[in-house]
């Protein structure tokens, strides 16, 4: 094995720790500052709606304001939204400068364990030169940022602007209906409410609660709690963009440096620590389809990754020196990885419909990321199926 080899594999295991690391603080950072964002957002139209109804003089938000106020709010997101895309952008610039440190001379030299008589940079003696020169890493940053800003997965063929997009146009539609039910509902039960009074009728107890719909104080709290709860509504979602995205571009720029690096055989599909509970991931890091070892596939082409949005889990070089036999002579499909999981893994993996199929020996390897409906027609087509269960 050339010297350069058998020294840039552990240099780069390193420095891609750090860098995983590193991607952790900035993950944790970004989502902290977006939540700040819309957390301010909220305390807006929070103030927005409290003054709306201050200003009627009865401390209820009026029909003839619902315009103005839901004017008001559509600015107040329209800022939002700005600042989250420019913190959004910031991360995956930042993500994909991260995902070329690994092979860059300072990003080596950063971990601090360089082997003895080396030097990033330095030819001569076995030492390790640096993968990609300043030059190089820019460029290669760069065109992954630009290949996470045109990217359109499969599951729904939209651009990252087309996702913001649809996150900043479902928090506008959210508050608008959320808001105007509301005065309406008040308008309306007020009306309801007087006529009752005019005929001498008592007025139900539900329509007196309906009058107070569009009071200020808790329409404000309830539209504010639309902006700020981290798990549903905008926050939730564009946290799923951004950690989707930045992760994207670290493993994008990555691999295009692991890719050029002596020795360099394959990638390790790395399951997150933080990985939450089973499902394709577990799989996918698992089965040694190439005899190069659980989880690692020979190619970007031929790397599942990312398995699906919001993933946690990264992309690691493998070098020559780190095959062993038992790797090649352990070489198998999918359907025989699935089987040496334990059932509670599997299940997580597949879906409870999927995994009765697999015990029943019903499930193709191809069938292994199609959707239940899907595999449930072609087993019901070949007769197999006479009787398929709900699908879950």
């Amino acid at each position: 094995m050339p010297m350069e080899s058998r020294h840039v594999g552990p240099a780069i295991r390193r420095a891609s720790q750090a860098a995983r690391n590193a991607m952790q603080v900035l993950e944790a950072g970004t989502a902290a500052a977006l939540q700040a964002v819309y957390e301010g957002a909220a305390d807006q139209v929070r103030q927005r709606i409290e003054q709306s109804a201050a200003a009627g003089g009865t401390g209820q938000v009026e029909l003839s304001a619902l315009r103005d106020l839901l004017a008001a709010i559509e600015a107040v997101l329209d800022a939002a939204a700005q600042r989250r895309s420019e913190l959004v952008m910031a991360a995956i610039r930042r993500a994909a400068e991260l995902g070329v440190q690994p092979f860059t001379a300072a990003g080596m030299a950063a971990t601090g364990r360089m082997p003895a008589g080396s030097a990033p940079g330095d030819p001569q003696g076995g030492a390790i030169a640096a993968i990609l020169d300043p030059g190089d890493a820019l460029a290669t940053a760069e065109s992954a940022v630009a290949f996470v800003q045109t990217f359109r997965p499969a599951e729904d063929g939209l651009a990252l602007s087309d996702r913001l997009w649809r996150v900043d146009a479902g928090a506008r539609e959210a508050m608008r209906r959320e808001v105007e039910a509301a005065v309406v509902r008040g308008r309306g039960a007020d009306r309801a409410a007087a006529e009752l009074l005019a005929r001498g009728q008592a007025v139900p107890a539900a329509t007196r609660e309906a009058q107070r719909a569009n009071d200020g104080a808790p329409l404000a709290r309830t539209a504010a709690e639309l902006l700020r709860d981290p798990t549903r509504g905008p926050l939730a979602n564009v946290l799923r963009v951004m950690r989707t995205e930045i992760n994207r571009a670290h493993g994008e720029a990555y691999m295009v440096g692991a890719e050029r690096s002596p020795g360099f055989v394959g990638f390790r599909f790395l399951l997150s620590p933080r990985h939450p509970r089973p499902d394709i991931c577990d799989l996918l890091a698992r089965q040694n389809l190439h005899g190069l070892g659980p989880g690692v596939y020979p190619s970007r082409a031929a790397l599942p990754w990312p398995a699906h949005p919001n993933t946690l889990s990264f992309v690691v070089a493998v070098f020559e020196e780190e095959i062993k036999p038992e790797d090649a002579a352990g070489r198998e499909t999918s359907l025989q990885a699935l089987q040496r999981l334990a059932p509670e893994i599997r299940e997580g993996v597949l879906g409870p419909t999927k995994a009765g199929y697999f015990d029943q020996g019903l499930l193709t390897s191809g069938s292994i990321r199609s959707r239940v409906g899907a595999v449930q027609s072609r087993l019901q087509r070949q007769g197999r199926l006479p009787d398929a269960p709900a699908a879950r």
